[in-house]
């Protein structure tokens, strides 16, 4: 697109990029023609905690329509709430497991799964989940699904869904969570910075084989094996719009506080692109494990 890169420090550069989030001043000052790659207040579906927090909320009000977020517990806030869940299983015989997260983490880092629930810790700040424990298998292998969306206006809401993106596999054959394969990380989670590390991680450069692929080498899978692809694509839309539905309020608001008087629908100074890791169950059902 003959742009060249500028200084760092260069205030007149048409496109910045930032790795971390933005500063409100930073958006507030900007230029009409100048664009930044963060929006403010989207860490509301982007750190897990809020995440969590706010799909609550929808849940309450509308339960019909949230049902792609596996049930969460925020601790230490939540605490109570989780161990009279788990008193409940108890009361009726069953036996669930959970995935406990820190809740700013990310690329896997202090993950872990339980069945025994008294050991976790109460103080500390981190979230669990029920685990899904019924995943739709690739080649006997767990995977999850990382789309990419590109957000390019909040005033009105604009969204763009990727119609590519990366599948990724754990690398040890998957079983149903017992006590003896709980550590086994590299069969219960599908991070690839986790996965790397296991030699049995296949790197290949082809979308079609090794235990990265892509989407669109999924897709076709799909069509091939008589699944309905149509169904699974609007699946993915419905929940990526539910979720940025969520995040809205929040980032038009926080949005119009740092470019106050701008009429709506005037071209918006942020854009973003998000990435939303999606796991699918035996009935190809989508679920959000997070943004």
């Amino acid at each position: 697109m003959t742009f060249h890169k500028a200084r760092d420090d260069d205030e007149t550069a048409n496109l910045i990029w930032n790795d971390s989030a933005v500063q409100h001043e930073k958006i507030a000052e900007l230029r009409n023609y100048q664009r930044i790659n963060h929006f403010p207040g989207m860490g509301e579906i982007c750190r897990k905690d809020c995440l969590a927090r706010n799909m609550a909320k929808m849940i309450k009000s509308q339960p019909q329509e949230y049902s792609f977020i596996p049930k969460t517990w925020i601790f230490p806030a939540e605490c109570t709430q989780f161990q009279n869940y788990v008193k409940e299983l108890k009361r009726k015989r069953k036996q669930k497991t959970f995935i406990v997260k820190p809740a700013n983490g990310a690329m896997g880092h202090g993950i872990s799964l339980i069945r025994n629930c008294e050991k976790l810790p109460v103080q500390d700040h981190f979230i669990v989940q029920e685990y899904l424990d019924k995943p739709f298998l690739m080649e006997g292998y767990k995977f999850d699904l990382r789309f990419y969306i590109l957000v390019t206006s909040c005033d009105p809401l604009r969204v763009f869904l990727y119609n590519d993106g990366l599948v990724r596999m754990g690398t040890e054959k998957y079983h149903t969570p017992n006590e003896s394969n709980l550590n086994q990380l590299y069969m219960h989670l599908t991070n690839y910075s986790v996965n790397k590390h296991n030699e049995n991680f296949e790197r290949d450069e082809t979308v079609d084989k090794g235990s990265k692929r892509s989407i669109g080498w999924f897709t076709e899978f799909l069509r091939i094996n008589d699944y309905d692809v149509a169904k699974f694509w609007g699946d993915v839309s419905e929940l990526v719009v539910k979720t940025l539905i969520v995040a809205e309020p929040h980032v038009l608001h926080a949005y119009r506080m740092c470019r106050p008087g701008q009429p709506p629908g005037s071209a918006s100074v942020c854009f973003e692109v998000l990435g939303f890791d999606i796991i699918l169950d035996r009935k190809l059902k989508p679920w959000l494990l997070e943004n």
